[in-house]
């Protein structure tokens, strides 16, 4: 063979490694874009996820601030041995101290990030373990503080009051008819008609003789999630921030 022979085949086969790298560089490049744009994806898909966590937190929240000061309310008032409670404003305290909203939080975007091996895709290396930090103590602070949904004042409550008579309560008193939610106090309402008077109903709860102590349980137990969730919420908000700038 000879040297123009070699030559034109070395050439040849230069053509054919450069354009093997070409092909390959563009596969990366394209692959790359692809997983920046998955990882802006799961950006919007988490951030849309934590925003309906805070909906939940802040109905919590303000239904916790509700109860803790019911329960207060309640408690000072069976302890007043001077004063004479009013039947229908307590039945309207413990309802509001027995009533738990009970949303659903998600983190089913989380979950398959971590499952599947995914979270690399977030390119931000601090912005990722800002992400493992933030919903790993928003779920282990819901898990130690957020208050039981069944308890012994809410079985004696449920189990003294007629149903519709509770239903009302809550719709009447304690959700606010514009969000839905329930409201961050007390709202002002009228007896709640039922097939007994207020003071029958109140004197039948009254004379279970652990009600104060199962109210006092319950206001420790309501009254320390808002302070232990406040810093929780502004990680979560910031978090949030954080996701929607790179989800773009």
């Amino acid at each position: 063979m000879n040297k123009g022979a070699v030559g034109k085949a070395i050439a040849e086969l230069g053509v054919i490694v450069v354009g093997v790298l070409i092909a390959l560089f563009a596969e990366s490049a394209w692959n790359d874009r692809q997983d920046r744009l998955k990882g802006r994806q799961y950006a919007a898909r988490m951030s849309l996820e934590l925003n309906k966590n805070l909906d939940h937190l802040q109905n919590d929240l303000r239904w916790t601030f509700q109860a803790c000061n019911s329960a207060e309310a309640a408690l000072a008032e069976m302890r007043d041995t001077d004063g004479t409670p009013d039947p229908a404003m307590m039945l309207r305290l413990f309802v509001s101290v027995a009533t738990f909203p009970a949303p659903e939080y998600h983190r089913a975007t989380y979950d398959d990030l971590i499952a599947t091996g995914r979270l690399s895709l977030i390119d931000d290396a601090v912005l990722r373990e800002q992400i493992v930090y933030v919903y790993t103590e928003f779920f282990e602070s819901l898990s130690a503080w957020r208050p039981p949904k069944e308890t012994e004042l809410r079985l004696a409550v449920v189990r003294t009051l007629p149903p519709e008579y509770i239903v009302r309560v809550i719709a009447d008193c304690l959700v606010d008819p514009e969000t839905g939610f329930l409201a961050a106090k007390l709202r002002s309402c009228g007896t709640i008609p039922s097939s007994n008077t207020p003071a029958f109903w109140y004197e039948k709860l009254m004379a279970r003789p652990d009600i104060e102590g199962l109210t006092s349980e319950r206001a420790w137990q309501v009254c320390d999630f808002e302070r232990s969730m406040a810093p929780v919420q502004d990680r979560l908000k910031s978090l949030v921030m954080e996701l929607e700038n790179t989800a773009g």
